[in-house]
């Protein structure tokens, strides 16, 4: 069953998180993962303040737990985490 990725991220250094993802991107494909949605601008309804959301369409949650345990996303992690602050989850599609 497909997974998301839903990414909500402060960012303080946009440089660094435009590097992070020009390197993150191809390691999400080669999980089999999709970008299907990236706004730095979310249309706020109700109680929920972003400023950068992105969601990632996977074919399962465990593909989404081996991208986060490889090593070499761990220097990528550190680089998004020195970059923004991150809010992430991952659900299960229906």
């Amino acid at each position: 069953m497909s997974a998301y990725l839903v990414v909500d991220l402060d960012i303080h250094d946009p440089q660094s998180i435009e590097d992070y993802r020009s390197k993150a991107l191809p390691l999400v494909a080669r999980a089999g993962g999709r970008l299907i949605a990236l706004d730095a601008e979310p249309l706020e309804l109700e109680a929920w303040q972003a400023s950068n959301i992105l969601i990632i369409e996977f074919p399962d949650k465990q593909a989404i737990r081996q991208l986060f345990a490889s090593p070499e996303y761990a220097p990528l992690a550190a680089q998004r985490q020195a970059a923004a602050g991150s809010r992430i989850i991952a659900l299960a599609g229906v």
